[in-house]
């Protein structure tokens, strides 16, 4: 035992430096082989992507549409001051709509007599005084109004006589609809990729271990 153990030191005392370049020359070998990109690692990655999609939106329009109804009409036989003669202010009118109505008023700095005459001067509506209002029923045909003062003339009256009635008519009316449109919109989607990496020994050793 001793003469082996004395065999290995002489050795070693005479060959140190060629086993010390060994290990060296070992501890390179491994340093190049770690640092070579051997192992594959898989890495995941997410990705943001934007892509456009069509989507149904509603909203509300006003949609025309036409019906029959009843609508109302005047027709002004009488508008403003007429000086007042001996035969009285006479506005001559007819009407021709059924229904109808002698609508207005009167007015006048001395009383007198306001009348509705037919077309033969029969007096079929009358009233007394300097002011007054019309509002008379009348059947189609042919008729006077008729201001007299009693006492003396010459004065403007004031007169407003309309003939109103009513007749059905298509009239345009709108109502709310709702309708659809296409809308292009963004949307946000996320996409995982997996990517397969050659890494080297060392890179993979100190690298940080996912959980």
């Amino acid at each position: 035992m001793n003469v082996l153990l004395s065999t290995i030191r002489d050795y070693l005392k005479d060959h140190w430096k060629m086993l010390v370049a060994g290990i060296f020359i070992g501890f390179a070998l491994v340093a190049i082989v770690f640092a070579l990109p051997l192992v594959t690692i898989a890495t995941e990655t997410t990705q943001t992507e934007y892509a456009t999609e069509i989507k149904q939106e509603s909203y509300v329009a006003n949609e025309p549409y036409v019906t029959k109804e009843p609508v109302e009409k005047t027709k002004v036989v009488a508008s403003g001051f007429y000086q007042v003669l001996p035969a009285g202010v006479i506005v001559p009118f007819s009407v021709d709509k059924p229904a109808s109505l002698l609508i207005g008023q009167f007015e006048n700095t001395v009383p007198g007599s306001f009348n509705v005459l037919t077309d033969n001067n029969r007096i079929i509506w009358e009233t007394l005084g300097s002011r007054g209002t019309i509002n008379l029923s009348l059947s189609p045909g042919e008729y006077q109004a008729r201001f007299r003062e009693n006492l003396m003339w010459g004065e403007d009256c004031y007169l407003y006589l309309a003939i109103r009635w009513t007749e059905t008519e298509q009239v345009t009316r709108y109502q709310p609809v709702v309708k659809y449109r296409e809308v292009p919109i963004q949307v946000e989607k996320r996409k995982t990729t997996i990517i397969a990496e050659k890494v080297s020994v060392w890179k993979y050793l100190f690298m940080p271990k996912q959980s």
